[in-house]
């Protein structure tokens, strides 16, 4: 569902902002996005727990997506299913991107991917739920939590915890739990639909161009410290920029602009067909190659002042051989030879 322009503007203020606010009992709590210094931290903590996961006897993914094979409980069948529900996803993106005329049809096609992606979506669920046991996840969620301790403030800006073990003996669960959701949303950040409609929006595309014209910083801050919002933003504000800024005649309609999965089908569709152009340019180049001097295609001069000019062998000009050949003859002839 498009996002109105009220909460277009809302998202985008919270991406710029790069915080995320919580109310609890009349005060703010804010949570901030985790700078470089306190990643780096938090995969000490991620690694100590991984360690004593395995230890405790978890296993790591790799060796549970084994086992749940071996016990049946994700089988040859279900994965067959899944890549054939895969096949039928791209084949039918396929067929919208050829279709911009009729909007029943784009409605229709719409619908049989859907679809197709609730069927997919049971079947990952199958086989990755199990995973939630693994060592991955247990140190995974050890160190979100000294992440939340971390990026959590008070109305005053002093931290809300004062540590990480300040943090693990709270003893308010429901504030803790609270939190550590609200949290988890910030890191987890918008959905790739959400930032794809803000990205080709006008009131986002005004200053991303005023931005990239002016080399105002887009965030105010440099790009190092940019949230992972914030990144994938810039990211599809680019790839929009360099699609309504193509050639008339290569251009998407507006209609598949908008349209995610028809899009990416188009673009994908437009490389292919670019990079057989240029093959078969470089192919051509190839097979003619070393059949024409830099005289006969008048393509490259090479003044007697530029520092190649000696090291380059020289087709002769055909007329100045002319011009030599006959000057021969006139002395052979001279000469009665």
């Amino acid at each position: 569902m498009d996002l109105t322009y009220e909460e277009l503007e809302a998202l985008i203020d919270k991406i710029a902002v790069g915080k995320s606010f919580l109310l609890i009992d009349d005060s703010f709590i804010t949570l901030i996005y985790p700078d470089n210094a306190i990643k780096i931290k938090a995969k000490h903590i991620y690694d100590k727990n991984y360690a004593a996961a395995l230890k405790s006897g978890l296993l790591p993914k790799k060796d549970l997506e084994v086992l749940i094979k071996e016990r049946g409980i994700f089988s040859e069948a279900d994965e067959s299913q899944l890549n054939r529900l895969d096949s039928q996803i791209d084949a039918q993106k396929i067929v919208l991107a050829k279709t911009s005329k009729v909007k029943a049809n784009q409605e229709r096609i719409h619908k049989n991917i859907q679809d197709l992606e609730e069927k997919r979506s049971v079947l990952l669920y199958k086989k990755y739920s199990k995973l939630y046991m693994s060592a991955e996840t247990k140190a995974e969620e050890e160190m979100n939590q000294y992440l939340c301790a971390m990026c959590a403030y008070d109305d005053t800006g002093s931290k809300f915890w004062t540590s990480y073990l300040d943090y693990l003996n709270y003893s308010d669960i429901a504030t803790k739990t609270e939190i550590l959701s609200a949290f988890l949303d910030l890191i987890r950040g918008a959905s790739m639909s959400e930032l794809r409609q803000v990205a080709r929006s006008p009131v986002w595309r005004v200053r991303y161009t005023t931005s990239v014209k002016t080399s105002d910083p887009l965030f105010g801050k440099a790009t190092t410290d940019y949230t992972k919002d914030q990144l994938n933003l810039v990211y599809w504000s680019n790839y929009y920029d360099n699609i309504y800024t193509m050639m008339p005649a290569d251009r998407p309609p507006d209609d598949v602009i908008n349209d995610d999965d028809a899009l990416d089908k188009f673009m994908d569709d437009y490389y292919k067909e670019l990079n057989n152009e240029t093959s078969i340019i470089k192919k051509d180049k190839k097979r003619i190659k070393g059949t024409m001097s830099a005289f006969d295609s008048e393509e490259v001069i090479i003044t007697q002042s530029s520092e190649l000019y000696y090291d380059i062998k020289y087709d002769k000009p055909k007329e100045a051989q002319k011009i030599k050949d006959r000057t021969d003859i006139k002395k052979r002839t001279k000469s009665g030879r």
